[in-house]
């Protein structure tokens, strides 16, 4: 069944007019969609809805939920948010917030450190690329992506029940259950340097090692988040 995302409030019998360019877009011109027929909704709020085409134009897709769907698609015991250095391309990062979604985190924090590549990059142009796999995904709830913020200001972030940091030198990390809100933080190509590796220990954060063999960043990061979520 397709999935369409809504900006904005959505209730039972309460028309909703989605008119998002590449949702209506896809509706109408890749689906041909029909009125009468069967779609699902979200609006990234941890809610999905049953709901059925009322009018599908080039301009707006029109649609009335008629029954909220119960699923189980959302990490309730464990809210990980993942920190990671940006990236050296603008299409790995947005690679990244896909996998990251589909694998279940609740934030993306991108950071810049030392050996940071590539530091400037809009947070922004990752959401259409998070709610896409959002929808793919059977997810409801969206991602926060967070603004970038420098290494300084990550090591102090709180409010976290665990801090972690990926490390070849870390401890093993199988087979352990965490719960709570979580913080994970991947470094760039090349690793952390070893004064922000101090820096991250004295932090209170633990480092944990994710494989025997050295990873990109990327595959980094969706290492350490599938050591969460599971």
């Amino acid at each position: 069944m397709e999935t369409f995302y809504a900006n904005k409030e959505i209730s039972i019998d309460g028309l909703i007019e989605i008119e998002d360019k590449n949702e209506v877009v896809h509706a109408f011109a890749s689906l041909r969609m029909k009125p009468d027929e069967i779609v699902e909704i979200i609006n990234g709020k941890g809610i999905r809805f049953k709901s059925r085409v009322i009018d599908c134009s080039k301009n707006k897709l029109t649609v009335l939920p008629i029954e909220e769907i119960i699923s189980d698609s959302e990490y309730s015991e464990v809210k990980l948010s993942a920190a990671v250095s940006m990236l050296n391309k603008s299409s790995k990062m947005k690679l990244l917030i896909e996998k990251l979604t589909e694998i279940g985190i609740c934030e993306f924090i991108p950071f810049v450190s030392e050996r940071t590549a590539f530091p400037k990059m809009s947070a922004d142009s990752l959401k259409p690329s998070m709610i896409s796999a959002l929808k793919q995904c059977g997810g409801n709830a969206e991602v926060k992506i967070s603004d970038t913020i420098s290494f300084k200001k990550l090591i102090c972030l709180n409010g976290f029940s665990e801090k972690y940091f990926a490390d070849i030198n870390g401890e093993s990390f199988h087979g352990k259950k965490v719960t709570g809100r979580v913080l994970a933080v991947v470094g760039p190509e090349g690793g952390l340097a070893d004064s922000e590796i101090n820096d991250l220990v004295s932090s209170g954060f633990k480092s944990i090692k994710l494989n025997k063999r050295i990873l990109r960043a990327e595959t980094a990061a969706i290492v350490t988040a599938s050591k969460f979520l599971y």
